[in-house]
């Protein structure tokens, strides 16, 4: 049962509740760019090249002259305890100017207490900025299935919570009109299948292009007389 839940994790949600905030653009496009996330970002039953991850490794090759390298260490079935495991070495290794961190949701659906999955995922959020890299969270609100004893909107709690805390933009859904339309899941009913992740990642790149397309290009790709918003 404990393997069906797992493999079920983080592919339903409901539309996003709290915008991103804006943020100007960054005057260089980060050199080093990590993704720490679960199932959702690891191209679940799926090509790799299929996935929205990649998908965003081509769309930034259209953005900016110098794309970052894009280091997916995301798996299906991720917690925030991998996550603070693994950290501290891929910081060393990759050195990432960008962390992106889309996890907590297998933590939700085991039923981890509240106050551990905040306390965990601001230790993610302390780790990465320790080391000079910008952090953004994409989260998810956990499907009716999952949802038991106020579980989704405790999730959604602790992740508005800790964005505001510490200062990081989120993007609350990341799966936001994907999980209701069934021609784009999986046969599990559950996991957004290849046809699905160009729409993964519309959902994720008004989150994600302030902190990784330069100042430069974004200018050039602003529409003629269009104002520049900043945080």
């Amino acid at each position: 049962m404990k393997t069906l839940l797992l493999a079920l994790t983080l592919a339903t949600v409901a539309p996003p509740a709290l915008a991103a905030p804006a943020l100007a653009a960054p005057a260089q496009a980060p050199d080093s760019v990590l993704i720490l996330g679960d199932s959702l970002s690891a191209a679940h039953r799926m090509d790799e090249e299929a996935g929205w991850v990649a998908l965003l490794g081509k769309r930034l090759a259209t953005e900016t002259a110098t794309p970052p390298a894009i280091h997916n260490v995301s798996r299906g079935g991720k917690t925030l305890a991998d996550g603070l495991t693994e950290l501290p070495a891929l910081l060393v290794r990759h050195h990432p100017d960008v962390v992106v961190i889309e996890l907590a949701g297998n933590d939700a659906i085991l039923g981890v207490p509240a106050e551990h999955i905040e306390r965990d995922l601001s230790a993610l959020v302390d780790l990465a900025q320790a080391s000079g890299a910008k952090v953004t969270i994409l989260g998810f609100a956990l499907p009716p299935m999952f949802d038991k004893d106020g579980s989704a909107a405790m999730l959604r709690g602790v992740y508005e919570k800790v964005a505001r805390n510490q200062d990081v933009t989120l993007l609350p859904s990341l799966l936001a009109g994907i999980s209701d339309t069934p021609a784009l899941l999986q046969d599990d009913g559950v996991h957004p299948n290849a046809a699905a992740q160009p729409k993964v990642l519309d959902n994720a790149w008004g989150t994600l292009r302030p902190l990784l397309v330069d100042a430069s290009a974004a200018t050039l790709a602003a529409p003629a007389g269009a104002a520049t918003r900043s945080k």
